[in-house]
């Protein structure tokens, strides 16, 4: 009799798991017979088909609509966005001027706290020479002292934070009134204008490209 009654409890304690199991199955959704069956997409709950926002977003995957001009400062080998309290409805040439004036006078304290730095010296002299079909020219000082390594991130700084708002796609740097050759980050020298897609290797790849940032 002790050995049928073992051998019942043994029944009951494997039972039980079994049942839970096949509870959770049907909560799932999955068909007893083992048969794939598929959900339309708007029977998905809590939107778990719309695509994840990049973790640390400036904008927390909120609409692009949302969004605002941002300044990128450096953070080991990337360029880091900051949002910034511009509005992506501002004239174009005025913002512009205020994201380069934020440029210049570099990082908050709490954005140096955070390891956050710039690699554009204060002598380069940012300032907006003109604005027009999607491309802003910027001018900077000449001779202004920026060493050959830091030359690449500091263009990238200028690009991505200017091409953040809403209707600049590429700029152009000058100088005395003729165009500077800027690196691409594979050493190639152009005065093309140049985009933020130049310089998106800088961001991390949390950020998802440069699309995912600014007013775009």
């Amino acid at each position: 009799m002790s050995a049928r009654r073992d051998d019942h409890h043994r029944v009951r304690r494997h039972a039980a798991p079994l049942a839970l199991l096949a509870l959770l199955l049907a909560a799932c959704g999955l068909p007893g017979d083992g048969s794939v069956r598929t959900v339309p997409d708007e029977d998905v709950p809590y939107r778990l088909l719309a695509p994840a926002s990049p973790a640390g977003s400036p904008d927390g995957g909120a609409d692009p609509a949302d969004r605002s001009p941002s300044v990128f400062w450096v953070m080991g080998d990337h360029l880091l966005p900051e949002v910034t309290t511009e509005t992506c409805s501002e004239d174009e040439e005025t913002l512009v001027r205020r994201l380069l004036s934020t440029l210049s006078a570099g990082p908050g304290d709490d954005a140096r706290a955070a390891g956050r730095s710039s690699a554009l010296p204060a002598d380069l002299g940012l300032d907006v020479v003109g604005v027009g079909d999607g491309t802003a020219e910027v001018g900077i000082e000449p001779g202004a002292s920026i060493g050959a390594d830091q030359l690449p991130i500091a263009v990238g700084q200028v690009v991505l934070t200017l091409t953040s708002a809403p209707t600049i796609s590429s700029v152009v740097l000058v100088s005395d009134g003729a165009r500077v050759q800027v690196p691409l980050l594979d050493g190639v020298l152009t005065e093309e204008p140049v985009t933020a897609a130049d310089y998106a290797g800088l961001l991390p790849d949390r950020f998802g490209g440069p699309g995912a940032i600014g007013c775009r």
